[in-house]
């Protein structure tokens, strides 16, 4: 067999457990919500976090969005996909450097991007000083959406040491904190909340640039990020409202995607990136009949941010693992 067969075997093999399972496919008149209500990070935040309240910098708008990509973030393309209206109170920051956006609590993680000389307000704060307090917020109509957590790893854990404690406290804070959170939703009346896991971080740019440059610790900072991931999945499963929420592995999804990026065009190697990188890749990306062409063949916006190329295509598996479980619902 040659290796172009096996790599395309592969590429199928990966994709078609987690981009295109049958009764996701499966096309869906209705939905049990009428808006999506998102909480999280830069990974979520449309504009209406960092951009709003001006804490993106110069320019403003960051990259012509006002996300910290080059385009929408998945989060923003899954409400077009299913029709129905995004409020998003996810907060963003920049590039996995020293003004990180949201977090778990700023009571467990210092944020250290700041609105009004205060830290932006992190997940707790999202759902219940903003979003649950405001009225008529359509909770018992909306379908909540949380993906949060890539911040508060890179604070707490050790990326050398799989055996270091702390992780497995994070692991523990982690899955609590966020399942606490959907569940407070739920009482609120949410009738679902969707959980996305913690992406591979370890696989992005900023792990061989700042943290490991010899890459000895992305095996082990994996390893760390999918304990914490287990913990979230089996803490989920195990609470009162367990029927109440759509686990998302995004890290699986992702991690597959970059594996398989070649197949799915985003021909540029891994290891670039359009903002932050050595060399051309600017120019590269900016490049083509209108802004931001060139990005369309590139993985990574910057050290931690799929490019928009990438968030579309999560979105769309996303939708896909919404429609999987509704199927087994109704």
């Amino acid at each position: 067999m040659s290796a172009r067969i096996v790599l395309f075997a592969l590429a199928v093999s990966l994709t078609s457990a987690l981009v295109v399972p049958s009764k996701a496919n499966e096309k869906r008149s209705s939905y049990p919500f009428n808006q999506i209500v998102a909480f999280g990070d830069e990974l979520s935040d449309n504009g209406n976090g960092s951009y709003a309240h001006g804490i993106t910098g110069n320019p403003a708008n960051v990259y012509s969005f006002g996300t910290w990509t080059d385009g929408p973030v998945a989060v923003s393309y899954l409400a077009d996909m299913l029709g129905v209206p995004l409020v998003d109170y996810a907060f963003g920051g920049c590039c996995g450097g020293g003004t990180f956006g949201a977090v778990l609590d700023n009571t467990y993680t210092s944020g250290a991007a700041q609105v009004n000389g205060a830290p932006v307000p992190s997940l707790h704060d999202q759902i219940r000083s903003n979003y649950t307090q405001q009225p008529n917020n359509n909770i018992k109509n909306s379908l909540q959406f949380i993906w949060i957590g890539e911040n508060d790893v890179s604070m707490h854990t050790d990326a050398f040491w799989q055996g270091d404690p702390k992780n497995a406290d994070f692991a523990k804070q982690y899955s609590s904190r966020v399942t606490a959170e959907a569940e407070y939703l739920v009482s609120q009346g949410a009738p679902y909340v969707f959980v996305a896991n913690i992406y591979p971080k370890h696989l992005a740019p900023v792990t061989k640039t700042y943290l490991c440059p010899d890459g000895s610790c992305v095996s082990t900072w994996g390893a760390i990020i999918q304990q914490a991931n287990d913990a979230l999945e089996q803490s989920l499963a195990a609470s009162p409202s367990a029927s109440k929420f759509i686990y998302y592995d995004a890290n699986a999804y992702i991690t597959a995607l970059l594996n398989t990026k070649d197949y799915w065009g985003l021909s540029a190697p891994a290891n670039v990136f359009c903002d932050g990188g050595e060399g051309n890749e600017w120019d590269t990306c900016i490049s083509g009949s209108y802004v931001w062409q060139g990005a369309t063949k590139f993985f990574w916006m910057n050290y931690i941010q799929p490019t928009t190329t990438v968030h579309h295509m999560i979105a769309v598996n996303m939708k896909e693992r919404i429609n999987e479980f509704f199927a087994g619902h109704y």
